[in-house]
Order: C-alpha cells, then sequence, then structure tokens
C-alpha cells in the first residue's frame, strides 16, 4: 500500500522511481508527456473529422464526447505511467525541493499534486485535437487560444486545491491511516468542499458580478422561483455557448452561478423555469446527496482493498464489492430527487414552462433528450424525455 503523506515524508519514498539527475528526468518526462499527447491529439482529430459534416449534430456531440468520457481517463493513465517510468516523480520532487526546501508537508503535498496533475497535458491535447470538430458542430467561435488559458487557470486552481487536500492530510499524520481516521478525514473534506464549492467555481472559471439590470432581473426572477442565494456571479462563457445555472454552497450560504450566455437566450418565463429547477434541486439536495453515495462508495470501497478499513470474518473484496453494488443501487434510486426537484419547479411556474425549460436548456447546449443507463447512474439523473413524461403523468393524476 502506498503511505499517505506525513511530516517529513518525501514523495520518493512514497513511489519508487528511477534514479537520475532531475535535468534527465524532466527531459524525459517532458519527450514522454510530449509523445503522448501527439498521439492523443491525432487520434481525436481523426475521429473528430468523422462528424464534422453530421446532419444530426447532436448525435455526433454526443458520440465526441462520450470519447472524451472514455478516452481521457485512459490518456491521462498512460501519460502517467509513461512520465513516471522515466522520472517525473524525481523531476517534480527536485523542483519543488528547490522551491520549498526538504521534508514539509507542504512540499510533499505540492509533489504530488503537481505529479498527477501534470500528466493532464495529455488530456489537453487530446481536446485540441477534437476542438475543430466541436467548433463545427456547436458555430461557435471561440479561440484555441481562450480555450488555452481556461485551461491553464483550471489547471493551477486544481494543483492548488490538490496541494490543500494533500497537506489536511498529511496533518493528520498517521491517524489517517485508521478506519475511524480515514473516513473522518475523507468526509471531513467532503464538509469542506461543500462550504468551499462556491470559491471553488470561481478559482476555476472566470465571473464577474452581474450588472445592475442584470441583477434586479435575476433578484426578480429568483424571489418567484423561490430560490433563495446569498450572492450571484455571471459565468462568462458566452464564446462557447454555455447555457449554464448552478447553485453551490450550504443552505443559507448558496452562491448562484448563471452563465452570460444563459441570460442573453431566455426569457424572463424560461430564466424563471431554470431558477426554479435549480431552487428544486438545492431543496432536495441532489448535488450533495450524489457526491455523498459516490465519496462514500469509493472509501468504503477502497478500505477494505487497501487494509484500512476490515470486516471480521469477511474477505476485503466482498465487503467492497457489497459497498459497489449498495452504490449503484443508491444511485439509481436517487434520480428520484430529480423528479421531487422538477415538480417542485412544476409547481413555482407551471408544467409546461418547465417542460419547455428542459427543452430550451437541452438546445442550447446541443445536449441529447435522450441517455443510457450509465450516464442515469452517472449523474444520478434521469434522461430528459423521462422527466417531461414523469411531469405529464404528475399532470394527469392531478
Amino acid at each position: 500500500m502506498i503511505a499517505l503523506p506525513g511530516p517529513g515524508t518525501s514523495v520518493r519514498t512514497l513511489i519508487p522511481t528511477p534514479l537520475q539527475s532531475a535535468g534527465e528526468a524532466a527531459i524525459g518526462s517532458i519527450v514522454a508527456l510530449a509523445a503522448v499527447s501527439l498521439v492523443a491529439a491525432l487520434a481525436y482529430f481523426l475521429y473528430g473529422r468523422r462528424f464534422r459534416a453530421a446532419e444530426d449534430t447532436t448525435a455526433a456531440l454526443s458520440r465526441v464526447r462520450r470519447a472524451f468520457r472514455f478516452g481521457f481517463p485512459v490518456t491521462y493513465v498512460l501519460a502517467l505511467v509513461a512520465m513516471a517510468g522515466v522520472g517525473w516523480i524525481d523531476a517534480a520532487d527536485g523542483a519543488v525541493e528547490a522551491l520549498l526546501g526538504d521534508g514539509s508537508v507542504v512540499g510533499d503535498a505540492l509533489t504530488l499534486a503537481v505529479v498527477l496533475v501534470g500528466p493532464s497535458g495529455a488530456v489537453f491535447a487530446g481536446y485540441f485535437g477534437a476542438l475543430p470538430t466541436v467548433r463545427d458542430l456547436r458555430d461557435v467561435d471561440v479561440s484555441a487560444a481562450t480555450v488555452a488559458a481556461r485551461l491553464a487557470r483550471w489547471t493551477a486552481g486544481v494543483v492548488v486545491v490538490v496541494t490543500l487536500v494533500f497537506v489536511a492530510i498529511g496533518t493528520v499524520g498517521d491517524g489517517v491511516t485508521t478506519a475511524p481516521g480515514f473516513v473522518a478525514t475523507v468526509f471531513g473534506l467532503l464538509v469542506l468542499s461543500w462550504l468551499g464549492s462556491p470559491w471553488l467555481v470561481r478559482l476555476l472559471q472566470s465571473t464577474r458580478a452581474p450588472t445592475e439590470a442584470e441583477r434586479e432581473r435575476l433578484a426578480r426572477l429568483c424571489e418567484a422561483a423561490g430560490l433563495d442565494v446569498r450572492k450571484v456571479r455571471v459565468l462568462e462563457v458566452a464564446d462557447a455557448k454555455q447555457a449554464l445555472a448552478l447553485v453551490r454552497g450550504l443552505p443559507e450560504r448558496r452562491h448562484l452561478f448563471v452563465s452570460d450566455y444563459l441570460l442573453s437566450e431566455l426569457d424572463d418565463e424560461h430564466l424563471r423555469g431554470c431558477l426554479a429547477l435549480q431552487a428544486g434541486r438545492a431543496r432536495v439536495a441532489h448535488l450533495e446527496a450524489r457526491a455523498t453515495v459516490v465519496v462514500g462508495t469509493v472509501v468504503f470501497a477502497a478500505g477494505p482493498l487497501v487494509g484500512v478499513i476490515t470486516v471480521p470474518g469477511v474477505g476485503g473484496g466482498t465487503v467492497a464489492l457489497v459497498v459497489f453494488l449498495a452504490g449503484v443501487l443508491a444511485l439509481w434510486a436517487g434520480r428520484r430527487l430529480v423528479y421531487r426537484a422538477d415538480a417542485y419547479a412544476a409547481d413555482r411556474t407551471s408544467r409546461e414552462t418547465v417542460e419547455s425549460t428542459i427543452r430550451g436548456l437541452a438546445d442550447l447546449n446541443d445536449a441529447p433528450m435522450e441517455w443510457g443507463r450509465l450516464t442515469a447512474l452517472r449523474r444520478m439523473e434521469p434522461s430528459l424525455n423521462r422527466r417531461i413524461d414523469r411531469l405529464r403523468d404528475r399532470a394527469a393524476r392531478e
């Protein structure tokens, strides 16, 4: 088992790496990253070319997005293995050691963050390979430079967040290797992520304060939709045509994030419907429930496999399998929360408004109205067609 970082624990003791000079390790890591990035970019470019002239743009985009979901994790793992094999960990450790010195919790946490985030460069290269196709299908004029700047901001933000997480784990020390300490640490971090989620959004994405007209409009429509938020920020993504509305934070301290594209494309009726849908999800705690199920499943399934959590008389693999199946069932049952949120939105507006809002948002984002069971599980959300059907069934019963 790889030990979690504790005070004075060097990253070199956590993951064995080839012994070589820092310069050789850095050059080898760059070459490995460049090689995987080139292959990923070429593969996604060639795959995307198949769909650039597609008549059904929504179906084509669904295929491309599905390739992202399955291909990006594979690309990341390949890049991580290739870079680690030529001394990436030594290079990152040496660079951080030169900057912060040796043996500090912050230094070890930053090294691990850099080691884990660095290979994502190959994933970004794959996305850039598919970018021409995405731009053509979505009819957007976002430049490669703008995308690169946003990815750079996201990368820097993730490094900061991951470093803070590892610092917290390192501060706990050996206590995290016990079952109570392991569970308490993970769920403590989960609570902190809920508390800090509004600032996390602002860290990773470009936002601005709403104009006076936007503020007045949103305040009026939020009140009508039953959405009580403490602050409002506008996401600057109009060039990418992303129609988004997000509610983050704990009750009484929630922040609303709306994209500038959403504000410009929706009239008051449909914007109120969109806000009512967000209010409904906030009331049923859909995001919090989904995060708890996912994190809980990972924690209680991984714990027995690495020996942190044990059940007397039962093998770790058996415990992990039972926990995994329970997590899948919880995700499946959790879809009901979305139905309840939709019902709340319909009560605050009307069924027709909610239905047309769901369709309108799908159209603005070139999103499909139907998706499979795996996607429904992953999102803990039924397809849009099923949501509309449920609203109609509810109206018929009433």
